[in-house]
């Protein structure tokens, strides 16, 4: 007797359970139909038709397209009236020991450019040499204008980086004039033979 009201409560529980599975079954699926069919029906509902105004449509096109080359026009203008920006005077450093940051150091501590001097870049190159020694060149726009050994000591490494700018500082002075020269109103000519 006590096995079959065992049976007979699992089987009560077993049922309740499949109920319940059911229950929240329904549930879900009558969520999924009340929210997927209001908004079917909403899109639905409404069916008018809009009736375009070619005028309107054709009066706002010219006004985007005057509008547009208006745009272009200022843009172009304002783009030749602009200076051009460049940017000159740069000082690259490519040292590798510390005595060559020491010397790029000081020629930039001591660095001052030409007051007509424009369109160059400064490139400072230390060259590993023999035992503790090392070669230093300064390059214009890819052209060597000093070239030494440069020494450990910082005494020596200061007097250097002071030569080494006077002659960078000769050398753009020098290259402004022969430009200056070259532009020159006697050099332009007219362009026919």
């Amino acid at each position: 007797m006590e096995n079959s009201l065992l049976i007979d409560l699992f089987i009560l529980n077993f049922n309740k359970s499949a109920l319940m599975t059911r229950l929240w079954i329904y549930f879900r699926i009558s969520i999924f139909i009340f929210c997927f069919s209001t908004s079917f029906a909403w899109a639905q509902s409404d069916t008018t038709r809009i009736a375009l105004d070619t005028a309107k449509k054709e009066a706002t096109i010219q006004e985007l397209q005057t509008l547009l080359e208006s745009i272009k026009k200022q843009e172009t203008q304002k783009s030749s009236s602009e200076v051009v920006l460049e940017i000159d005077g740069l000082l690259i450093d490519d040292t590798k020991t510390k005595s060559g940051r020491d010397f790029y150091d000081f020629f930039y501590r001591d660095w001052v450019a030409p007051p007509e001097a424009s369109n160059y870049s400064i490139f400072i190159v230390e060259k590993p040499f023999r035992l503790n020694t090392t070669t230093i060149e300064i390059s214009i726009n890819e052209i060597t204008v000093f070239q030494s050994f440069l020494q450990p000591r910082t005494d020596i490494v200061e007097e250097l980086a002071k030569q080494s700018i006077g002659i960078t500082q000769q050398y753009l002075i020098q290259y402004e004039e022969l430009v200056r020269q070259l532009d020159g109103e006697e050099r332009k000519g007219t362009g026919i033979f």
